[in-house]
């Protein structure tokens, strides 16, 4: 999937979600600050944003850091990092260096930065370990990585499937086995952060309510086809792997109809995993 369309939908899903809930905005700001938090950034530290976007984390690191320090805003969309460029300058944020690349060959010097930062991001790439293993590479001994993924793999459903029921654990099943951001939970999240060698390793689960309430099937079909971005709507990842539009329909209409009642809830866990690399000189504690 194109990078700029990951970041676009990210950065939309963000702005209007805000717009709309004045609770959501106070969660995505919990959200960025525990991130950072346990990164244990402070005035003058060296951070790297792994797929910043248009700067969720990173403006916000570049404040925390001050002028002493440097925020490197890593993502392959260029036109994302045109976006994020604009607003630190309008944010008057010069200590932001953007930088055009891949996430599992990182452009920065071994042990380059104090900390490595990172939202929803390896939910959608296959090879977590290869970038886990190049963020312990460029963090110098004693800095701190801190990440926040959603575990789509243990989304909690509530509601009665009926006669779509075995339908709905043969699509569950699919994605499962072949769609990367349902493709593992909390704890191979954590155990690939202590195999890529990250030491004091720990987690904290939040379990956000996304229930929403759909006016009828078509507006649940288009949360199928875009409640996840380009490829990884579940609708294009189901059709790419035969699964019929009327099957697909036949989901949307029972989501449609359980969504009103008042039984009906859609619970998705939310990881936060810290560790730190290990080496010479003491960590702080965090």
């Amino acid at each position: 999937m194109p990078a700029d369309i990951w970041a676009k939908w990210l950065d939309d899903a963000d702005r209007e979600g805000a717009a709309l809930d004045r609770q959501l905005r106070v969660l995505r700001s919990q959200v960025r600050d525990r991130v950072l938090h346990k990164a244990g950034l402070g005035r003058g530290s060296r951070v790297l944003d792994l797929g910043c976007g248009m700067g969720f984390l990173s403006l916000e690191a570049a404040r925390v850091v001050g002028p002493e320090g440097l925020v490197f805003a890593l993502d392959s969309s260029e036109g994302a990092l045109e976006e994020l460029s604009r607003r630190a300058e309008k944010a008057g944020l010069g200590n932001i260096r953007p930088r055009q690349g891949d996430i599992t060959r990182l452009p920065l010097e071994d042990g380059a930065v104090d900390a490595v930062v990172a939202r929803s991001v390896l939910s959608y790439v296959a090879a977590r370990g290869e970038v886990l293993r190049e963020a312990w590479r460029v963090l110098r001994a004693g800095g701190a990585i801190s990440i926040f993924e959603p575990v789509l793999s243990e989304e909690e459903l509530s509601l009665d499937w009926g006669e779509e029921r075995f339908l709905w654990i043969r699509l569950r099943q699919l994605l499962e086995s072949e769609h990367p951001a349902y493709g593992f939970k909390r704890a191979d999240l954590v155990d690939a952060v202590r195999q890529a060698g990250f030491e004091q390793v720990d987690s904290f689960t939040w379990h956000a309510d996304v229930t929403r309430r759909f006016s009828g099937e078509e507006e649940a079909l288009d949360e199928l086809e875009s409640g996840l971005p380009g490829e990884f709507g579940l609708a294009a990842f189901w059709r790419r792997h035969g699964v019929s539009a009327g099957e697909t329909a036949s989901i949307a209409r029972r989501l449609a109809a359980q969504s009103v009642k008042p039984s009906y809830r859609d619970i998705l866990p939310c990881v936060y995993v810290w560790g730190v690399r290990g080496g010479a000189g003491e960590t702080k504690e965090r």
